[in-house]
C-alpha cells in the first residue's frame, strides 16, 4: 500500500495553524477542533517533496461567524487526485479517480491516520452518494456508502472487499444512510410513506452492522404545519429532504429540508421542469426546515418547534446534532443548513426564520459540516 500521506516529522507551528479571516489581517486560533465546521473547499497552495499536494482547506466557524482556513496540509497524490464522497463523524470519504479504492481522513484531527478501503464499485449517479461511518474511532468503524440505486455497500478496515446489500424495494433508491448510536444499526430512509415491505435488508450470514429502514413522515401530514400551502400538488414545487438525526443523550428526530428553485424572477421552477434544465439563472432557495420527533416504539412522532439548546447540522453529507450549552455561540433550537446553490445559514425553529450566513456565492461543490473531533 503506498504511503497516502506525506508526512513531516517536524512542522512549524505556523504551517499547522487555522487562520481566520479578518479583514485584511489574520489573526491566529487554537489548531484544536473544538467547533463545527463547515468545509467550503481547499486551494492547491503548491507540490509537497514526496510528490504530494500543498492545499489549504477553507472553513466557516458558525461560533464566531467568520471564515478560517488551515493552511498547508500535505496530501499524499492518491488523496489529491481523489473526490469527495461525504463525511460522517469527522471522517472524509474520499473515492480515487483510478482505481476506485476509498480513504477515510480527517483534516480536523492530524493525529487520526487515513484509513484505506478496497475498490468500490462505482455508479453511475456518483452525484447522489451518502456515506456514514460507525464510530470515530478507525480501529472499531464500519463504513457505509449509499449511492442512487437498490446497493448499500459495507466494509471495515482490513477488509479486503466491500461487502454489498441489495434493497429489494426502488422505496429506498433516494435514501441517504445513517449510523445510530443508540441502535447499532445504520438506518435507510424509505421515499414512500406507504410502504410496508421489509426494513432489515441485513444477510443472515452478514458480520457486519445492521441495516434497515424507517418509517418517514408523511408528504399529506406537512400540509397540516404550513398554512401557506393549500394542497399537495402546492407542496409537489419542493424537493423534500428527509434526513434522521441523533442527539448525544438518544433523541431521534427526522428532519424535513424543503428546497426549492426560483427563475431569476422570483417565480418558482417547478423540480423536475425540462423548460429549466439549460436555465443558468435558476436558484435554489430553501423555504422551510421542519423537525419531527422519532418515537422509539412506533418510529415517527410529531412535529416540534422546539428542541431545547440542542442544533442540528444538516448539509450534504451525515447529518448530526450538538448542544449549544457545549459550544458557546452556537444558536440553540436552530438548524444550521449548507446547499450547494442555496447557500448556509441559520433556520429557527421557534420563530420559522431564516437567517443566512453569507450573502456570498456557495463555492461549487457538496457542501458539508464537520462535528468536533476533539470531544469524540
Amino acid at each position: 500500500m503506498s504511503q497516502l500521506l506525506c508526512r513531516i516529522s517536524k512542522l512549524s507551528t505556523s504551517r499547522n495553524r487555522i487562520l481566520c479571516f479578518r479583514r485584511s489581517e489574520f489573526s491566529t486560533v487554537t489548531a484544536e477542533a473544538t467547533t463545527p465546521y463547515l468545509l467550503l473547499g481547499s486551494d492547491l497552495v503548491g507540490k509537497s517533496p514526496c510528490d504530494g499536494k500543498v492545499v489549504n482547506f477553507n472553513l466557516y466557524d458558525p461560533r464566531k461567524q467568520e471564515q478560517v482556513k488551515i493552511e498547508n496540509k500535505i496530501l499524499s497524490k492518491e488523496v489529491y487526485e481523489s473526490h469527495k464522497l461525504g463525511s460522517s463523524r469527522g471522517w472524509l470519504a474520499l473515492l480515487n479517480k483510478k482505481d476506485s479504492t476509498v480513504r477515510l481522513t480527517n483534516i480536523l484531527n492530524p493525529s487520526k491516520k487515513i484509513i484505506s478501503l478496497p475498490s468500490l464499485t462505482r455508479d453511475k449517479y456518483e452525484s447522489h452518494v451518502n456515506v456514514s461511518v460507525s464510530s470515530s474511532n478507525e480501529e472499531d468503524c464500519v463504513v457505509a456508502v449509499k449511492f442512487y440505486g437498490s446497493r448499500v455497500s459495507l466494509c471495515r478496515p482490513g477488509d479486503s472487499e466491500w461487502t454489498r446489500i441489495d434493497v429489494p424495494c426502488p422505496s429506498f433508491h433516494s435514501s441517504t444512510v445513517i449510523y445510530s448510536e443508540r441502535d447499532r444499526r445504520f438506518y435507510l430512509n424509505n421515499c414512500n410513506p406507504d410502504y410496508t415491505g421489509p426494513t432489515d435488508f441485513t444477510p443472515k450470514s452478514g458480520l457486519h452492522t445492521p441495516v434497515s429502514g424507517y418509517k418517514r413522515f408523511l408528504f399529506s401530514n406537512f400540509l397540516e404545519e404550513m398554512p401557506e400551502l393549500e394542497n399537495e400538488r402546492r407542496l409537489s414545487r419542493f424537493r423534500i429532504q428527509q434526513q434522521l438525526v441523533e442527539s448525544a443523550s438518544g433523541q431521534s428526530f427526522i428532519v424535513a429540508w424543503f428546497v426549492e428553485s426560483l427563475t431569476d424572477k422570483g417565480e418558482v421552477a417547478t423540480w423536475g421542469d425540462t423548460r429549466y434544465n439549460n436555465n443558468k439563472d435558476l436558484c435554489k432557495k430553501t423555504h422551510k426546515i421542519m423537525v419531527i420527533r422519532q418515537d422509539e416504539e412506533q418510529g415517527i412522532g410529531p412535529y416540534t418547534d422546539d428542541i431545547g439548546d440542542l442544533c442540528i447540522f444538516l448539509g450534504e453529507n451525515e447529518s448530526f446534532c450538538l448542544s449549544a450549552k457545549d459550544f458557546p455561540g452556537l444558536n440553540p433550537n436552530s438548524v444550521y443548513f449548507a446547499g450547494h446553490g442555496s447557500g448556509y445559514g441559520i433556520w429557527d425553529l421557534a420563530s420559522c426564520t431564516i437567517r443566512y450566513l453569507s450573502d456570498s456565492t456557495p463555492p461549487p461543490g457538496r457542501m458539508f459540516w464537520l462535528p468536533p473531533t476533539i470531544s469524540q
